[in-house]
């Protein structure tokens, strides 16, 4: 690993940039949780990578901490409503950009806060937007409560244009010493050059891949994380608005 090149436009903490990531232009459009099943398939990989997909139906997706009859009030009219393994607020998907980082579990390794690693990606991805014709900035601190509606509430780090409205944000998970991260860009139009300048910001090395299954055996591994947790009447419980089984 080697340090990360310092931003002369945006305050991004100095950690080591990773040695190589995996770029994946996922051309299927999934469903909403065939889409979390992948991110974390990929998030259980020995290796980084950086996902761009889409979706297959209209989607309101909310955090894992949230509750679906709050999504439906906030956002009516999707074909679905999904829950998230990572944290953050209610967000819809019906418009938009989507992407998944992912950091791997190594041993020996333990990645910076999560603040900090927050305000790292988006340090990268505010300077790849820039590139790509969006005037942007990093918020420095939270905005005011709009609510559980992700993008009425943007929090430090969080990317916003020059009037404070919120351009991109994201939801992280740690488990088992790797980290996913699941984000969203709205309200701007990049050029498609934006995900190959984040991934070139976030690492040396970047492998670019367009295949439908990224590795031999991926499309049954997805059936079968679907099947067992994001497809499970388990997964669709609630009490309290918490979850009370992983």
């Amino acid at each position: 690993m080697v340090s990360a090149p310092e931003s002369s436009f945006f305050f991004r903490p100095q950690l080591p940039a990773l040695q190589q990531l995996r770029l994946w232009y996922d051309p299927v459009p999934r469903c909403g949780y065939a889409n979390m099943a992948a991110d974390e398939l990929l998030s259980r990989r020995p290796e980084a990578w950086l996902r761009v997909y889409s979706w297959a139906k209209p989607a309101v997706s909310y955090g894992y901490f949230d509750r679906e009859a709050e999504a439906r009030r906030l956002f009516p009219g999707a074909e679905e409503y999904i829950r998230r393994w990572t944290g953050g607020g209610i967000v819809d998907h019906r418009s938009g950009q989507t992407y998944t980082l992912t950091l791997p579990a190594m041993p020996g390794v333990v990645y910076p806060e999560s603040a900090q690693l927050y305000a790292w990606v988006h340090g990268a991805l505010a300077e790849a937007l820039r590139a790509c014709g969006v005037v942007c900035r990093l918020l420095s601190a939270d905005a005011a409560d709009g609510g559980r509606a992700c993008w009425a509430s943007p929090v430090c780090s969080d990317i916003t244009d020059a009037d404070g409205r919120k351009l991109a944000g994201a939801g992280q998970r740690r488990h088992a010493g790797a980290v996913l991260h699941q984000g969203l860009i709205q309200g701007c139009s990049p050029t498609d050059a934006w995900s190959e300048r984040l991934a070139a910001a976030l690492a040396v090395r970047v492998e670019v891949l367009h295949e439908a299954s990224p590795w031999p055996g991926f499309a049954q591994e997805l059936e079968r994380l679907l099947q067992v947790r994001y497809a499970a009447p388990a997964w669709a419980d609630e009490r309290e608005g918490r979850r009370y089984r992983s």
